[in-house]
């Protein structure tokens, strides 16, 4: 997968729902910008995921959803690497 890319969300996109049980997550690094000015960052960031993959398409759903977002524009994905729970420092 070729990164960074940028993507423009669905706002009609099915809503992110945070599952402690899953066996998986995303760690990214992204970027949003917003429609009214400025934007925010994230680095090293975990979004639960239902099985062991995820597209970059759908993870941009999954940022703004997660972030409640309301006046979210493009969304830069940079780095993304799915991991199993418990692999990685999240505490």
């Amino acid at each position: 997968m070729d990164l960074p890319r940028t993507f423009h969300p669905d706002p009609a996109a099915q809503p992110y729902r945070a599952d402690p049980a899953s066996t998986h997550r995303v760690k990214f690094d992204a970027r949003v910008d917003f429609t009214n000015g400025g934007h925010v960052e994230a680095k090293d960031f975990l979004l639960d995921i239902a099985g062991d993959s995820v597209t970059p398409e759908r993870l941009a759903e999954m940022i703004v959803s997660a972030m409640n977002l309301l006046r979210a524009g493009p969304v830069t994905i940079t780095a993304m690497r799915i991991v199993r729970r418990g692999e990685h420092q999240d505490g």
